[in-house]
């Protein structure tokens, strides 16, 4: 499959932002079983895009006898959500570099699913700030981003 080269402006990441991700955890999600694996992953795209992320690729993959994993790659990170309808479970991690992606907006707008509870923390990432927003070779592509 071949790789997508993507410009960004240095501007992406101001120098004393600290990288933050949030992880989130639903349980009891009553609508989740009524909807298909490609509504959901509409719903968390959607819902990142409306949370202030810019959207650069996406890969989804339903699991056959039930649950989803939807990898959201952001210009600002990245997003997960995975799915487990037949327990009504949803965990979502989005890791961001900028204080511009609403994360906690993403997560919020999962209460069209109606969970019984929802789990939202807050991680700080201790390191260098400049090197966030994924300046150098990517581990997992090995190509270079041209900035």
């Amino acid at each position: 499959m071949p790789v997508t080269e993507v410009g960004y402006s240095g501007s992406t990441v101001a120098a004393n932002v600290s990288p933050a991700s949030f992880t989130a955890d639903l349980s009891g999600c009553a609508a989740l079983s009524a909807l298909a694996a490609d509504e959901i992953a509409d719903l968390f795209i959607a819902a990142l895009g409306r949370a202030g992320a810019t959207i650069v690729d996406t890969v989804s993959h339903a699991f056959p006898t039930a649950g989803l994993t939807c990898v959201v790659i952001l210009r600002e990170s990245h997003a997960v959500l995975h799915t487990w309808p037949e327990t009504g479970m949803v965990n979502i991690d989005i890791f961001s570099c900028t204080p511009r992606l609403r994360s906690v907006d993403a997560i919020e707008c999962y209460d069209d699913l109606g969970p019984r509870t929802l789990e939202a923390v807050r991680n700080e990432r201790v390191g260098e700030p400049a090197q966030c927003g994924h300046r150098g070779r990517h581990a997992s592509t090995g190509r270079r981003d041209r900035r």
